[in-house]
């Protein structure tokens, strides 16, 4: 029995397909190399490789009542020859957050949390923040926040607040555009942060109690042309922000100046999350707290949150947060509607395209026999080692199946891969650490464990000195704890990297270059070699290590 729900956008597109209760996910991006893809026909198109007949089939926009899902129904049945009924229509964004995350948390009752830009819009205004009580099979909104329209909005339910609000996360990611990145880049706003410091000419960006109320006298049209908005935020003022008293051109922005508006917003954003969380939970009787929607990518801030909650509370973070994942959720639901007792209780997040081994190399081009060990000597010797093994992963973090890896002990480390990988300089990066070794380099607090990558865990004082490659300015790395058991391959890669290194961890990033989505497919990585400085491609699951030979650099290590 297969369901299969597709999400065409209007960004991160993708389909879900859940097939004798398993899960198989597909963004778009990952095909078109368009990032945040909009529609969904590769991704639609991969089904054919998974079923010829669907049993219920789902669809899901954030603009569903201007959207035509036609064309994708007709692609099924006329172009692939797949049966299906006529598609439902998911109404509710962020239910479909909502059901992702509380399938993949395991949790038999929760209270979660939905944040972000915005999402669906009803008739009464677009939701930006919503609570939602979960047990069993039921999932019911308790909360909602939305950017209101006038006096329509007291016609909706009763759980909707009746005050407009325009909403943490639109709100981080207007600072975001207004310090030069893109609407969806709010995780560079997020990197750039660690490098401000508190300035009193920069007025409150997101306040506590009413977050957005003193802009809710703007026309609901000024959010038609968001540039625009964005862009003005310092004249119009979200909650009270100024700087300087007066608005700033962009082009008049000096670094100093992006790096304290970054840091005030951050700062802004953890205490409202804090804030909000706090009240949330007295909104239920669960002890179980579920954070979800884009603003859950902001791991700075969940590792703030982990530390402020009271000690009985469990803490769930969804690593599928993104809207690309809301397939995952739309499948789920018709799922459950015929098989309630299936768990989705997360395990890992290689849901995605399994790795083909079928490729031609060019002159000049070598594939060598290889083992951990014989990776661990490349590594340690300074050189920038990427991997593919197996099905990819889902959401945007690289977890070892399409990953960069380096050694954390070099001292520029930081400054060579953004270089190689083409980002800006500040943006830090991640490292994977063997579980049984976490507590010895990392503040852990409550955590048993951090397999998704949802935390950036401040680095023990003694430690920072030793892996400075992943050390960002802040004393924070961004982790993944990883168990034989989760990915065997590269377990015993950092295992051997431990044995040669006395460091049990690796620096980890996610296998593209800037402006490029994450590898996918033995093509996209050699592709990515040819294009970069990168030369190494190892491919453990058939023991091979490819080689394009580059001019590279001279890394300098603590050892």
């Amino acid at each position: 029995m297969v369901h299969v729900c597709i999400h065409t956008g209007p960004h991160d597109s993708s389909s879900s397909i859940i097939k004798n209760g398993e899960l198989f996910h597909f963004i778009e991006e990952r095909f078109s190399h368009l990032k945040h893809a909009s529609t969904a026909m590769y991704a639609v198109n991969h089904i054919k490789e998974y079923c010829d007949e669907i049993e219920s089939l789902s669809f899901s926009n954030l603009f569903f009542q201007h959207t035509d899902f036609g064309a994708y129904q007709a692609f099924l049945n006329e172009i692939l020859k797949i049966s299906s009924e006529k598609g439902l229509i998911h109404e509710d964004h962020h239910y479909l957050h909502a059901k992702t995350s509380y399938c993949h948390s395991g949790f038999d009752d929760a209270v979660v949390l939905v944040i972000d830009g915005a999402g669906s819009t009803y008739t009464f205004g677009k939701e930006n923040l919503s609570v939602y009580q979960a047990s069993g099979n039921n999932i019911n909104p308790i909360y909602k926040s939305v950017i209101g329209n006038g006096e329509l909005i007291d016609n909706a339910p009763d759980f909707v607040d009746k005050k407009t609000n325009i909403g943490a996360g639109f709100v981080y990611t207007a600072v975001t555009e207004w310090i030069g990145f893109g609407g969806l880049e709010s995780g560079k706003t997020m990197g750039l942060s660690a490098y401000g410091k508190y300035d009193d000419t920069i007025g409150e960006l997101i306040s506590i109690e009413d977050c957005g109320t003193k802009s809710c006298n703007l026309r609901t049209d000024t959010f038609n042309n968001s540039s625009s908005y964005y862009t003005k935020i310092g004249n119009i003022g979200i909650c009270g922000a100024t700087l300087n008293k007066e608005y700033v051109p962009l082009d008049r922005l000096d670094e100093r100046n992006k790096f304290n508006i970054a840091y005030r917003v951050q700062k802004d954003f953890e205490k409202y999350l804090i804030h909000t969380c706090k009240k949330v939970l007295d909104m239920s009787k669960s002890k179980n707290l579920i954070l979800t929607g884009g603003c859950a990518l902001n791991c700075v801030a969940n590792y703030k949150l982990l530390k402020k909650l009271p000690n009985d509370v469990n803490l769930f973070v969804d690593p599928t947060c993104d809207d690309s994942s809301v397939s995952i959720g739309g499948a789920y639901h018709t799922h459950h509607q015929k098989n309630p007792n299936t768990s989705f209780k997360l395990k890992n997040l290689y849901k995605g395209r399994p790795l083909q081994y079928e490729y031609e190399l060019l002159d000049g081009e070598d594939e060598y026999e290889a083992t951990s060990k014989d990776i661990t000597k490349i590594i340690s010797k300074g050189n920038i080692v990427a991997i593919a093994q197996g099905r990819s992963e889902i959401g945007p973090r690289a977890l070892g199946n399409r990953s960069i890896l380096f050694d954390p002990r070099v001292k520029n480390g930081k400054d060579i891969v953004n270089r190689v990988k083409k980002r800006e300089h500040f943006r830090p990066f991640a490292g994977t650490v063997l579980l049984e070794h976490a507590r010895d380099w990392f503040d852990m607090d409550r955590l048993e464990e951090s397999p998704f990558m949802t935390y950036a865990i401040d680095v023990l004082p003694e430690k920072r000195n030793i892996i400075p490659s992943i050390v960002h300015e802040d004393g924070t790395c961004r982790i993944q704890t990883v168990t034989r058991e989760q990915n065997k391959h590269y377990y015993d890669l950092i295992s051997e990297f431990y044995k040669e290194t006395g460091v049990p961890i690796l620096f980890n990033t996610s296998f593209n270059l800037a402006g490029d989505t994450m590898v996918d497919t033995i093509e996209d990585g050699l592709m990515t070699l040819r294009n970069s400085e990168l030369e190494y491609m190892y491919l453990p699951d058939i023991d091979t290590l490819i080689r394009i030979p580059n001019k590279y650099y001279a890394p300098t290590t603590n050892s």
